[in-house]
């Protein structure tokens, strides 16, 4: 199997990205079967770099593609988790990187005035069909990439009031496409917290509890 594994980023990628990369990478040389280059391509528009990356998948014959965005970190076997659906179309689970930390799971996405998003805590145990995601962990058959940018000379260009990966969502679901979750699939998204001067007695009572806890773990 021929695979891509497709990066866009802006102008960077997080450390931490890159240590489970790596460790994706060494677990992938370990298989036989599975022939793989990695792709990071960068520029402001992300929608474009997505583009650019399927345009690569189907022009140079990849079998697949694994979406991974630069500010997540993930163990190397969500691979093998991806790939033992058998699903054309599959990703992981994972939440915004800012406050209410909400999955980026959609339960409808079709109806603009009645979107409504996954609750982790609600999530079925084996893997279901969902209407959209992020593309931050998503592991696609290259043929419904073609199927996509035959039919509308794109695949991630926005809709309105859509963005690129719920866009691609619905023109793959038109075009008769189901997608997939794979509930085992965790993956975490980088973030960072701001602490104002009057929150420093707040923070370091919490990180001593934490600590704490950890002494009496």
């Amino acid at each position: 199997m021929k695979l891509l594994i497709a990066v866009p980023a802006l102008d960077y990628v997080h450390a931490d990205f890159v240590k489970s990369l790596i460790k994706l990478m060494r677990h992938l040389d370990k298989k036989k079967d599975v022939q793989y280059d990695v792709d990071v391509n960068n520029g402001t528009l992300v929608y474009l770099a997505r583009d650019k990356l399927a345009c690569k998948a189907v022009n140079e014959k990849y079998d697949k593609v694994l979406w991974l965005d630069a500010d997540m970190v993930f163990e190397p076997e969500i691979f093998d988790d991806l790939m033992d659906t058998g699903k054309e179309f599959v990703c992981g689970v994972f939440v915004s990187r800012r406050p209410s930390f909400v999955s980026c799971l959609f339960k409808q996405a079709d109806d603009l005035n009645h979107l409504k998003k996954w609750e982790i805590k609600d999530l079925p145990k084996d893997t279901f069909e969902l209407q959209g995601c992020g593309f931050a962990c998503v592991m696609v058959d290259t043929a419904v990439l073609k199927d996509v940018h035959r039919q509308y000379g794109t695949c991630f260009l926005p809709l309105k009031s859509y963005g690129e990966d719920i866009a691609f969502c619905l023109r793959a679901r038109k075009l008769g496409h189901k997608l997939f979750c794979e509930p085992t699939v965790r993956i975490g998204h980088i973030g960072h917290i701001t602490i104002y001067p009057e929150d420093g007695d707040l923070w370091r009572q919490t990180v001593s509890n934490i600590e704490e806890v950890w002494k009496n773990a």
